[in-house]
């Protein structure tokens, strides 16, 4: 794979201007040469990943037991000394003791991540990290906590396998499928863990795998890879707790992955870059085909098709660009529609929280002062988890849907863009066509959680002071009669939340499409354009790359 890398960069050398091509292909090499593979540890809020990690480390490195902080990835690589970083989202970096985490990666040490903390980075000195792996411990999906969900997701790129934490309680979620349908073509290898067996009978652990074999199947996951395991018992006897036996499954599952270790982990890496190493030198063929035609033209004849390719290239921009003003009108439109959707929620939400409050009031007749005034604070705060929570899991089903439906459509476009100018330029230089297709699926969290902020922090100083019978009537209607504000002002993040998700996706779906057309547009643009005759030969070189990155892509060849 090296050697068809540095083939590919030479080739792209000699038709310079295509920045982004070079950049790819030069990050390839690095991620080829560094034999370092991202082994991220997945799956929903409470499935134990940071014990599964524990477990594998033989140690409490991680913290567990409480919330994970909102969107932070946890990397750990090998180091002959435990050690640990926390990296801010300013870029800033600070030294910390593992014992600290807590502080810094949890719910609780963390809350709300005042402390913007960006990642962890921790070096420990195991055996198994010492082979080249990077184990990654990622916040939950599918929780309350939106960042969490967009943390995980827009670090999978980086992924070169995974591991998916699944419990017997219950098996797998609606969550869980959708997330592994989503991920099951971009990561090479998934395992997956069944956790916290020991809490199930051997009868109940038989079904719970057979119903959780379907489901995968179902998922179009080919021969999934499944360990029971508990890691309550893997930490207890890893660290050699009187009495432990491995009755956890943690030995079983570690001789698998030592086995992909020195197996497989180099095929992986390979054939992860190899994927993207073919669309590279397919397109690099093409350009090079028409290259070399326009050498055997006269200059008279290679005018007029230079002339006629510019045309092309020039139609193709000009449709790249209509379709990325289609995409953002889209986007508008779905943004208008959570705008609607919301604002009748509201509406017709007031009502019934301002009876809730009633009632809620009758309930608690004794209570007075800031107890009272803390009591409905916390009320309120359920009460707009309550507006939102079954909204929100609509909508989200709704936007999501469109969104699958809006990708398809785009990238169909863009392929249809890329095979008229590859169909065009082929027939305006008689030599044949292997079109080049775009996959990069338009890519917004599953579920856009919100979060809710506290908005009725205290009474006020002379409200304290007053007697019962005067505060609680005051009360009640202070807050009864700002419920449409407080619903509106939690609307207005949620709003803000999905605006920000929704642009920030879109807009990385949109450049990733511009640059998969690009690196056609700018390729044939050079080959044609460039000075001199550039390397002999190049088509006949590119045929053998292509060959080899796909024996490389389905497991044969090295």
């Amino acid at each position: 794979m090296e050697a068809a890398l540095h083939t590919l960069l030479m080739i792209e050398g000699s038709c310079a201007g295509n920045r982004g091509l070079r950049e790819k292909l030069l990050s390839l090499e690095q991620k080829l040469a560094s034999n370092q593979l991202h082994l991220a540890v997945l799956g929903q809020m409470k499935r134990g990943k940071s014990s599964f990690v524990n477990a594998l480390l033989g140690a409490e490195i991680l913290p567990t037991g409480v919330l994970p902080v909102t969107a932070i990835i946890t990397e750990i690589k090998y180091g002959l000394a435990p050690d640990a970083a926390v990296i801010y989202t300013t870029g800033q970096r600070e030294k910390v003791q593992l014992n600290t985490l807590a502080d810094y990666i949890t719910e609780s040490g963390n809350p709300g991540n005042k402390k913007q903390v960006a990642s962890v980075e921790i070096a420990y000195p195991s055996p198994f990290l010492e082979t080249g792996i990077i184990l990654i411990d990622t916040p939950g999906i599918g929780s309350t906590k939106a960042h969490n969900t967009r943390a995980t997701e827009s670090y999978l790129q980086h992924v070169d396998a995974g591991i998916v934490v699944l419990s017997v309680d219950p098996p797998i979620t609606e969550v869980e499928s959708h997330f592994i349908r989503n991920i099951r073509e971009d990561i090479p290898k998934l395992f997956f863990i069944l956790n916290k067996t020991d809490i199930a009978s051997a009868d109940e652990a038989l079904h719970i795998s057979r119903f959780l074999k379907d489901e995968l199947s179902r998922l179009q996951m080919e021969s999934p890879e499944i360990f029971f395991l508990s890691t309550r018992r893997a930490l207890l006897w890893k660290q050699g707790s009187p009495g432990a036996v491995d009755s956890s499954g943690i030995e079983t599952f570690e001789q698998r992955l030592r086995t992909f270790l020195r197996e497989e982990k180099g095929q992986v890496l390979v054939r992860s870059v190899a994927l993207d190493a073919l669309q590279i030198a397919r397109t690099l063929k093409f350009a090079a085909a028409i290259g070399a035609r326009a050498q055997a033209l006269s200059p008279l004849e290679l005018d007029h098709k230079r002339t006629a390719l510019d045309r092309l290239l020039e139609q193709t921009e000009v449709e790249v660009r209509e379709l990325r003003v289609l995409l953002r009108q889209h986007s508008a439109d779905i943004v208008a529609r959570v705008e609607t959707d919301l604002s009748e929620k509201v509406r017709t939400s007031i009502p019934t929280v301002r009876q809730n409050l009633r009632s809620f009031h009758s309930l608690h007749p004794k209570e007075t002062g800031r107890a009272f005034g803390s009591l409905i604070e916390n009320f309120l705060m359920q009460e707009v988890e309550m507006v939102f929570r079954s909204w929100k899991i609509r909508e989200d089903e709704e936007i999501q849907m469109q969104l699958d439906v809006l990708s398809c459509r785009f990238v169909a476009q863009a392929n249809a863009i890329l095979e008229r100018l590859q169909q065009a330029a082929g027939i305006l230089f008689e030599i044949p066509v292997e079109h080049v297709s775009i996959s990069c699926p338009l890519r917004v969290e599953s579920h856009l959680h919100y979060r809710v902020e506290r908005v009725f922090y205290s009474l006020d100083s002379f409200l304290v002071m007053l007697p019962r019978f005067l505060l609680r009537p005051l009360v009640l209607r202070r807050q009864s009669g700002g419920i449409g504000r407080l619903l509106d002002t939690n609307a207005g993040r949620i709003r803000y939340d999905y605006l920000e998700r929704l642009q920030s996706s879109m807009a990385k779906f949109e450049n990733e499409l511009a640059a998969a057309v690009t690196m056609v547009t700018e390729s044939l643009s050079s080959a044609l354009h460039k000075r001199g005759n550039g390397p002999q030969g190049e088509t006949g070189v590119l045929d053998s790359v292509i060959k080899n990155c796909i024996q490389l892509c389905v497991g044969h060849g090295s």
